[in-house]
């Protein structure tokens, strides 16, 4: 109940803006695609530690509402019951007060042929740019749900500087998971180890439509409440990409 209040409120809150967008939406239509050594989310393994493929299609109406659906490789994943890709979907509505640009947004995760899996996020967030440097704080929560065995909040904070004369942007993000807990087993597949802490340093190198990048990822946590491959996937690493965007 919960879940189905929350969902409900949110889409009221995004549909009011949807309809006003739509009476004079100039869609204009992103496709992105990228390759990765490694599908990391928050300091996370989302395709077993081994190579992924993504692909995004983004409908933004001149307004601030964006509609985006991207599917992902997600290699028999584990931490998603084996699920072989993963379909994210999100209406996010943004807008500037002055120097401030807020956003809200619905996103859902399925993972065909294991709907069991499948759960629903609302975020928002603030941010600023102050001369090369953006800098954004941003929150999302998965309401209690039985796919992640409780609920999820998650807090971040980044910032991203383009070094000037140069096509090289670094962003450097941390956040922090929490929530609680009725199942251990299925909350362990967005917190393996409880409450922790989890950071990312990513260097992208932009040529044209092309984007390669690095990234470094770490986790910290008080103490472990998983093991098996699950939990094995946290921890520092280093991964590769290369995207383009249409």
């Amino acid at each position: 109940m919960r879940l189905r209040a929350a969902t409900i409120l949110s889409g009221l809150l995004l549909g009011g803006q949807a309809m006003q967008a739509a009476r004079a939406a100039d869609w204009s239509p992103s496709l992105s695609a990228t390759l990765t050594s490694d599908e990391r989310r928050r300091g996370l393994s989302w395709s077993d530690g081994r190579p992924a493929a993504s692909a995004r299609l983004s409908l933004q109406p001149a307004d601030g509402l964006s509609f985006s659906i991207a599917g992902t490789t997600l290699r028999h994943s584990a931490r998603h019951d084996g699920a072989a890709t993963g379909i994210d979907s999100a209406i996010v509505y943004r807008k500037d007060f002055g120097a401030i640009r807020a956003d809200a947004q619905i996103s859902h995760h399925a993972f065909p042929g294991h709907g069991g899996g499948n759960y629903v996020e609302l975020g928002g967030g603030a941010g600023t740019t102050i001369g090369p440097v953006q800098l954004d704080l941003f929150g999302l929560y998965a309401p209690k749900q039985d796919a992640i065995g409780g609920d999820n909040l998650y807090l971040a904070a980044s910032a991203a500087v383009a070094i000037v004369g140069t096509p090289v942007t670094v962003v450097a993000q941390v956040g922090r998971s929490s929530g609680t807990s009725h199942d251990p087993v299925r909350s362990a597949r967005l917190r393996p180890h409880g409450r922790y802490t989890d950071a990312a340093l990513r260097v992208d190198y932009v040529i044209g439509p092309f984007t390669v990048g690095v990234d470094l990822t770490d986790t910290w946590h008080g103490h472990r409440i998983a093991t098996g491959p699950i939990a094995a996937d946290a921890g520092r690493r280093v991964s590769a990409r290369i995207g383009v965007t249409l």
